[in-house]
């Protein structure tokens, strides 16, 4: 229940702290440690505390393993803001762009200087999508929590086969020889691209200590670049090691004056190869930037 939940962040005195401003504070508050009933603003509330203590876990780091990059916008492009962004990359000249949420879960060819969806193929209502990859000139696309895997024809996106896997599917990824994929823990998962069978793990670390919430993956001149469920931060990882070497905050790139109501968490990374560009962008993003790193 949501009281057990505090426990894992406050100790028992903080909680009983936390009881009494909250109560203090709001009369309706019908919260008991014996019975857990809760009301419309103690929901809000725990969804602030549980926020607070997410921007202060050790994958927004102020002490990073490797170096801390900065970034520059070098440009930035036009993006769907009903596009909730779980998988995005580069391909001929194009984004390719995996969205998600039950009832509006697709994949995407996009204009990249207009935003302008030039091709586009609906997943069933029942499938939230998420990671994309292209590997042997197939666009492979995972689910959340369907456990299946997708397989598309690169033309025209017509499926051409789909398969099962036994975790959920968060990033996706290809490094030329395997498929490498996340599913929100620390590990990531190789495949054989195939078959898409699990070859092995590789639990990620930074400074000794696991790097959790492991999201939308690319593979950047031999180093994974992962997104950090409800951070700011990208995570830099030696692939044979499995350590941080570096970590990019992209904090503040979606100015206040870009921001929407709607606009949710950074997650999306994009690698131009032929034009050696880097492209971000997040769930219900208005923009794609296209930065460069320093």
């Amino acid at each position: 229940m949501l009281y057990q939940k505090l426990n894992c962040y406050f100790s028992s005195n903080n909680q009983q702290a936390l009881y009494s401003i909250f109560k203090g504070y709001f009369p309706i508050f019908k919260f008991s440690i014996n019975n857990e009933i809760l009301t419309i603003a103690e929901i809000l509330l725990l969804c602030l505390i549980f926020s607070a203590c997410a921007d202060n876990s050790p994958n927004n780091p102020k002490d990073p393993d490797g170096s801390e990059l900065s970034f520059e916008v070098v440009r930035s492009f036009p993006h769907d803001t009903l596009a909730f962004t779980q998988g995005l990359l580069v391909h001929n000249g194009f984004f390719y762009e995996s969205t998600g949420k039950y009832g509006f879960s697709s994949l995407r060819k996009v204009q990249i200087n207009t935003g302008e969806v030039l091709q586009k193929h609906d997943l069933a209502p029942g499938i939230f999508a998420e990671g994309l990859a292209f590997a042997n000139e197939k666009f492979i696309q995972l689910s959340w929590r369907s456990q299946t895997g997708f397989v598309y024809q690169e033309d025209n996106f017509a499926v051409l086969s789909t398969f099962q896997y036994n975790r959920e599917g968060w990033g996706l990824t290809f490094d030329g020889q395997d498929l490498i994929m996340s599913d929100g823990s620390d590990s990531l998962f190789y495949w054989d691209s195939e078959s898409f069978s699990e070859k092995r793990a590789v639990a990620i670390t930074s400074s000794g200590e696991p790097v959790f919430r492991l999201n939308e993956l690319e593979y950047i001149n031999g180093q994974i670049w992962a997104n950090i469920w409800k951070s700011d931060s990208i995570a830099i990882i030696n692939p044979d090691e499995g350590t941080v070497v570096s970590w990019l905050n992209l904090q503040g790139i979606l100015s206040e004056n870009e921001s929407t109501f709607s606009a949710d968490v950074l997650n999306g990374i994009a690698w131009d190869a032929v034009n050696n560009a880097i492209f971000v962008t997040g769930k219900y993003w208005p923009k794609v930037y296209q930065i460069t790193i320093f």
